[in-house]
């Protein structure tokens, strides 16, 4: 212990980490509870923060002159400003290192869900500052605390209240630096708890977002922003990052910046200390400009945006050059706010697929981490830059600054280039969309079955007064009816086999029954014709319901609400939004089978004619000879999404101002006695988790696995491989 107390505060606080992911990836979810103590850690730490800021802000700003503080807000911003810009010019630059990567995107939720807007007044505005405080809304605390200050600026009698306050300050800060020396030991727990809970599976996918996140993150932290300290500032980054050392290594084990502010605070103190021109007047502008600068976006969270120009890559939506201007101005604007709020926003924006947010959040696992190491050294730089122009040191070092330019373009062009030929290298090992989709199994036990060629009359018979479910269970069979190529309902694999949502749902309703199954194909517009002769006993694709099914068939109850859209060429924009399809002179959209699905779409854009296909074969292998050339796919969002995965060259759109949505159902044989027993199954397989779980594998795109625990050494390894590597198998027939 006593060895321990003689090293330094950063080298135990490394110390603590690094022990923290070797015990995290030893044990795995076994030590996963260590993330209590974590809590508690940030919690305490968290406690006096923003107290601290808001006394702090009021005395400091209260002791001003006015011109002092005009100057401090001019400079602050000009350089806040000259910081973003960097960061802009690296979010063109760094999507170069992302390679050729064509796949199309699954199904998301979000396709039919409204943005939720980023409430301004709730963030910014204190209507409500204890509510702020106990919210832990920052923006709102730091504009009320600045108005206070103001307000007593002025006043002939404010040392009164000033004096006692600043003893407060002082006291908070006392506070704050009690729990900092348990610091070791609350990051042991927080690297413990989060390694422990790692998925690498997950993270595999990530690759390409994660090492550009942090090759950004590297250059501006260890590279860029040192440049600009030693080319303005008489401060030297060595001596930067010897000082904030520790306080760095506490902000990437806890994941925030707001909970060691006021040792970050005291670091930038202590670097002015290091100059003779150092005055006590410089050391209380921290003070201010600490706070001030924190509501502003910093680096780290405008980095984090490099996501989207990624999100779109992965999934074969890549940023053109005319969308780099709209992604820009998103990307500022949403960094106001936490990237949990602002990238929804974007991705949105940009008509990227948002089921990729996903990825993101698990993501943040790690980026979080880097964000904030980031963004303190942005806050770092910006206070020394905005004290020094106050006070007049401000120089331009020409030697360091050719230097740096030379130093920063020929690291960053190794980087991206060294990184794009690995990404390109590393994503042959990542399968594709299209390759996770032919790989999917059944998720309901899977019965005998036979796929026939073509449709034809069941050829059992019903007897006399008998019903569906009694022919079913005296023959052992049901007959299933399908669309072909009805992907992701019903459509055949890589292996030629059928498969989907619908087919997998057949075999679950055959595991029931305790019957084989017949799938039969479906001619198309012959549906009604052959559900009354008796072709099949129930279809298990995606069948819309229709007034005219309704009055025509035996129809099930819904068993999934769908959203209708169109599947067009990635190069057409002609449908993106209403006011572009509204402005067409003429088009013309396929359909299968429902023409009156067809009528209700084109009800919003009267200049648009529709015309039926009887496979999408026919929309997608078209070309320019064609005498009606088809603009678009009329179909559920759902399948449209699938195609996309098979056809990654086209997208998936709603032009409309809202969306249309419908009913899948199961037309089954007319009989009460069937239909009755249908709705009953849906119900039980509903409530029972059935029907979500196969939704989420072929619809979603989300595999079904038993969950698994995280992987770890011990288990692993340890007692996997070495533990029972030698244990002999004990022979189930052998008598006891």
């Amino acid at each position: 212990m006593a060895f321990f107390k003689k090293i330094s505060l950063s080298s135990q606080v490394l110390i603590g980490v690094i022990s923290g992911i070797i015990l995290g990836l030893f044990f795995g979810e076994k030590v996963a509870w260590f993330s209590i103590p974590g809590d508690i850690f940030i919690g305490l730490l968290q406690m006096t923060v923003l107290p601290y800021i808001m006394f702090t802000l009021i005395v400091n700003i209260g002791r001003l002159s006015f011109e002092t503080g005009k100057k401090i807000i001019r400079y602050g911003l000009i350089f806040l400003l000259l910081l973003l810009v960097f960061g802009l010019i690296s979010l063109i630059i760094l999507p170069m290192a992302f390679p050729v990567w064509d796949s199309g995107s699954f199904y998301s939720s979000d396709f039919v869900m409204q943005s939720v807007p980023f409430d301004f007044v709730k963030n910014f505005i204190p209507a409500n500052p204890f509510e702020s405080l106990s919210n832990n809304i920052v923006p709102a605390v730091v504009l009320f605390s600045i108005f206070v200050g103001l307000g007593v600026m002025n006043l002939p009698n404010k040392e009164s209240l000033l004096k006692p306050m600043d003893v407060l300050t002082t006291g908070l800060n006392q506070v704050n630096k009690m729990i900092v020396k348990i610091t070791p030991i609350g990051v042991f727990s927080i690297a413990v708890g989060v390694v422990s809970k790692l998925s690498w599976s997950e993270l595999s996918r990530l690759q390409g977002y994660l090492l550009i996140y942090l090759l950004a993150a590297v250059l501006f932290t260890f590279i860029i922003l040192p440049y600009v300290i030693s080319v303005f500032t008489p401060y030297s980054p060595g001596t930067v990052f010897r000082i904030t050392r520790s306080t760095l290594i506490t902000i990437f084990a806890t994941g925030k910046i707001i909970v060691v502010y006021p040792q970050l605070i005291e670091n930038i103190k202590e670097i002015l200390r290091t100059e003779e021109s150092a005055t006590e007047k410089s050391q209380s502008e921290v003070d201010i400009i600490m706070p001030l600068a924190y509501p502003f976006p910093n680096l780290g969270t405008l980095m984090i945006f490099i996501f989207v120009p990624f999100a779109g890559w992965y999934t074969g939506k890549v940023l053109a050059p005319g969308d780099y201007p709209l992604f820009l101005s998103s990307t500022l604007l949403s960094s106001f706010v936490a990237p949990i709020t602002g990238l929804p926003f974007s991705l949105d924006i940009l008509k990227i697929p948002q089921e990729t947010f996903q990825l993101f959040v698990v993501s943040t696992v790690l980026t979080d981490r880097i964000r904030v190491v980031l963004g303190a050294f942005h806050l770092i730089t910006l206070t020394l830059l905005t004290i020094t122009a106050g006070a007049g040191l401000l120089k331009l070092n020409k030697k360091k600054l050719i230097q740096g330019l030379f130093v920063i373009t020929l690291t960053s062009s190794l980087s991206i280039f060294g990184l794009n030929l690995f990404l390109k290298k590393s994503m042959q090992n990542i399968p594709s969309n299209k390759e996770i989709i032919n790989s999917f199994t059944f998720i309901s036990p899977q019965q005998p079955y036979k796929v026939l060629s073509k449709s034809g009359r069941n050829p059992v018979r019903k007897r006399r007064g008998e019903n569906t479910l009694s022919r079913i269970k005296r023959s052992g069979k049901i007959r299933v009816g399908f669309y072909r190529n009805s992907m992701p309902f019903a459509f055949l694999n890589s292996d030629s086999l059928l498969v989907g949502y619908g087919i997998d749902l057949a075999h679950q309703l055959a595991a029931d029954l305790g019957v084989s199954i017949d799938f039969v194909p479906v001619e198309s517009g012959k549906l009604i014709d052959e559900m009354k002769q008796d072709y099949f006993d129930i279809v298990m694709s995606d069948i819309f319901i229709s007034s005219k099914y309704a009055e025509e068939l035996e129809l099930s109850k819904p068993y999934l609400n769908v959203s209708l859209a169109l599947l067009i060429s990635k190069e057409n924009h002609n449908f993106d939004d209403f006011s572009s399809a509204s402005e067409l002179d003429t088009f013309t959209i396929s359909y299968i089978v429902r023409k009156e699905i067809a009528e209700e779409f084109l009800s919003f854009l009267p200049n648009g004619g529709s015309r039926p296909i009887s496979d999408i074969s026919e929309f997608l292998n078209q070309d320019n000879n064609d005498t009606i050339q088809l603009d678009a796919y009329l179909t559920s969002a759902e399948r449209a999404s699938a195609l996309t995965v098979f056809h990654p060259d086209y997208k998936v759109v709603n032009p409309l101002p809202y969306h249309i949505n419908n009913a899948l159902v199961f037309p089954i044989s007319r009989d009460d006695v069937w239909n009755r027993y249908i709705d009953k199954w849906i119900d039980f397989r509903t409530k029972d988790g059935s029907f979500q779980r196969v939704y989420d594998q072929w619809i979603l795109g989300h595999k079904y696995e038993d969950k698994q625990a995280s992987w770890s050494f011990y288990e692993n390894v340890i007692k996997d491989k070495w533990l029972f590597k030698n244990k002999p198998v004990q022979d189930k027939n052998a008598k006891n």
